[in-house]
Formats: structure tokens, sequence, C-alpha cells
């Protein structure tokens, strides 16, 4: 039997049994497809964590620098954009070293001078240490809406508490 036969069962018309035949093929084909695409993804290779591990072992760079070399390698970019933002951090944090903060007492403006720190992110640590009539010590500034451990980290150093 042949599937006109079948097809004639259900009484379709030319052009309908043949949009049925295509619809049919286009969802084999998009199933095929999507099981060899899951297949190939998952059996590739991280070369991105492999690199990192190959360069950090080789690099004779390792005692001279503080940072490491895989930092250092994968964080440098060429554009100048990137290196006006990496100047622009570098004058951040090097004015922020000659001074650190205190958190009960900072404006708005001196709370955006600190790494990772928006002047939205300023108000709400404002608003929040207002409402807790002050932070008893500098883990506290992590109760603030949008601040977690690693921003709390990047800002540990230019921060204090009286």
């Amino acid at each position: 039997m042949k599937l006109k036969d079948y097809l004639g069962y259900f009484t379709f018309t030319k052009l309908e049994s043949r949009a049925i035949i295509l619809i049919i093929i286009a969802i084999l084909v998009g199933t095929t497809i999507k099981i060899i695409k899951n297949q190939v993804t998952s059996n590739s290779f991280d070369f991105e964590s492999f690199d990192k591990e190959f360069i950090y072992k080789t690099s004779i760079y390792q005692n001279f620098s503080n940072q490491s070399p895989v930092d250092t390698l994968i964080n440098s970019e060429t554009t100048e954009e990137t290196n006006i933002k990496k100047q622009e951090k570098g004058k951040k944090e090097q004015n922020l070293k000659e001074k650190s903060i205190n958190i009960n007492t900072a404006t708005k403006d001196e709370l955006v001078k600190l790494p990772g720190v928006g002047p939205s992110t300023a108000e709400k640590i404002i608003e929040y240490r207002e409402k807790i009539n002050g932070f008893k010590k500098i883990e506290d500034i992590m109760k603030v809406k949008g601040i977690g451990q690693k921003k709390f980290e990047k800002m540990k150093p230019y921060i204090f508490v009286e």
C-alpha cells in the first residue's frame, strides 16, 4: 500500500496532502538537526580552561607580577575604549587607596567612588544606613540589595566603620 492510499482514507485534497508531507519532512529534518547539534556540543572540549591552566603552569612571569599570568592574558584587551576605562579605574583605585571611606558618614558622591558602586547603589546604601541607624561592621553593607560577596570583596580595602 502506498502513502497515497493511506492519505485517501482522510479525503485530503492533493494540495493538502502535499502540505502534510512537507510538514512531516520539516519536522524530521528539524529533529535530526537538533539531535546532531546536541551531540556535537555535549562532546566539545573546554579549550578556555585548558588554555588558562597551560598558560599558568608554563609562564615564566609568575614570580614577577602580583597578578597571575592567566589573569593578565585574559584581561588584556586591545581596544582604545577598554584602555581608557582601565586608566580611569586605575585613577579611581589610586584615589581610594590614599583615602578610605567611612560608610556611615559617606555622601553619595563619596560612595560612587567605590569599585562597583554607581549612583543607584549609593542611594540604596544611604537609605539602608538611615534605616538601620548606621552600619555596625563593614560586612553589613552586603545586606544592601545589589551588593554581594564579589562586590564587597572589591570595595573592602576602601571602606571602614566608626
